[in-house]
């Protein structure tokens, strides 16, 4: 996960380096958490960039394989809400560069960027209901982002739909020629970085406050159901505690 710093303020940071379509794994996840941190501990800091290393932002989340109790498929899951809280609580925007695949956790976590731009290619899945898994901490923001009725569409059918969709419905800011989101991406957390400071980081807490993006109390609720779901199946079927750590897997 290499960061850069761009100068004036805005740094990039690659969201995964996996060869496999940027799956991202729960040591990641813990990692990725640690890199925002450090991102976000910089004094001069306007704007972060993210992105995914070659053709794809992010194919999903493999979770941990073999979990069984509640606990356990609780904790690992909350790795997830981890990464979100370090994005929710930045007092810098953040903007997305979307290329290639952006499903499940990538899906999510391009929706709950500032901005997202999009390259023309790209496309987007909540894959879980594919999987027999209701992806309830996805929709705990994705449907603040969605109408209800077009959110449990996508979310019921696990089908892709297209960078153009994305930003009718509401979750892509900008569509641009494939290979392009990243220079256009660092184009705008420029433009941002040059706008006041100040100013820039009362609107974003105060737009996300009246957006109700400023809690993750949906998450955890969906999380806890989640957990005692898949801690049921998993006992009364135990290949599915490794099968089930696949689940964002398109």
């Amino acid at each position: 996960m290499d960061v850069q710093d761009h100068g004036d303020g805005v740094v990039s940071l690659a969201v995964t380096r996996v060869a496999d379509g940027n799956h991202i794994s729960s040591a990641q996840l813990r990692e990725l958490a640690r890199r925002l941190d450090d991102v976000a501990s910089r004094a001069d800091l306007r704007a972060v960039v993210l992105f995914g290393e070659g053709d794809d932002f992010c194919a999903g989340r493999v979770g941990e394989p073999g979990l069984v109790s509640p606990a356990e498929i609780r904790d690992d899951l909350e790795l997830i809400l981890d990464v979100n809280r370090r994005l929710r609580t930045s007092p810098v925007p953040y903007v997305a560069a979307v290329e290639g695949r952006a499903v499940g956790f990538g899906c999510g976590f391009a929706t709950q960027c500032d901005v997202t731009i999009a390259g023309e290619g790209a496309w987007f899945a909540l894959p879980e209901m594919s999987h027999k898994l209701p992806p309830l901490v996805v929709l705990s923001y994705f449907a603040k982002f969605v109408p209800y009725k077009k959110a449990f569409e996508l979310a019921l059918t696990s089908r892709r739909f297209t960078a153009r969709e994305a930003a009718e419905i509401g979750i892509v800011t900008q569509v641009v020629p494939s290979g392009t989101a990243l220079a256009r991406a660092l184009d705008y957390a420029r433009m941002i970085a040059g706008l006041d400071a100040q100013s820039v980081r009362l609107m974003r807490s105060f737009a996300r406050r009246v957006s109700r993006l400023h809690d993750d109390r949906d998450a955890q609720d969906g999380i806890a159901l989640m957990a005692i779901a898949l801690s049921a199946r998993a006992l009364a079927d135990p290949s599915r505690a490794t099968r089930n750590a696949g689940a964002g897997r398109p």
